[in-house]
Formats: C-alpha cells, sequence, structure tokens
C-alpha cells in the first residue's frame, strides 16, 4: 500500500478522481473541499484540475480543537 506522500504514481500532482481514491471519498466531496477552500488546487487550462499531494496531505494534518469556553463536556462528549 502506497502512502499519499510517495503515490503509487510517485506523481507530485494527482487529478480531482485520484485524489478521491486516496482519500476513499467521493469526486463530488473533493471539489466541495476546493470550492470551500479546505483543499488548494491548481487550474490548468478551462477544466483540468490538479492537486498536489503536500496539499492533499496538509488536509489530513489533525488541527488543534479548542474547546469553547463554559463547555461542560468531557472528553467523551457527555455532559457532566
Amino acid at each position: 500500500m502506497s502512502s499519499i506522500a510517495t503515490g503509487s504514481t510517485g506523481r507530485p500532482f494527482l487529478t480531482v478522481a485520484e485524489a478521491a481514491d486516496e482519500l476513499a471519498v467521493t469526486e463530488r466531496f473533493i471539489r466541495k473541499l476546493i470550492a470551500d477552500g479546505d483543499l488548494r488546487a491548481v487550474k490548468v487550462g478551462a477544466r483540468v484540475v490538479r492537486i498536489r499531494r503536500t496539499d492533499l496531505e496538509d488536509l489530513l494534518r489533525p488541527a488543534r480543537v479548542v474547546p469553547r469556553l463554559g463547555s461542560r463536556r468531557d472528553a467523551t462528549g457527555w455532559r457532566g
């Protein structure tokens, strides 16, 4: 099994279909991430979109979640 960094082809850019396959999601979801600004992409020509492997990796990096002030939820999500 290949990692996203090296990929099965070793190419630095992915198509929308390849990115969707890497994450086991739909192409529509990848396009939504791009449209929402959550995933960077490069538009080549009128209809061709490419995604850098490194940008796909950045999407998967965990973000630090800061609890809201006054939240009474513990780590399991239950109110105490």
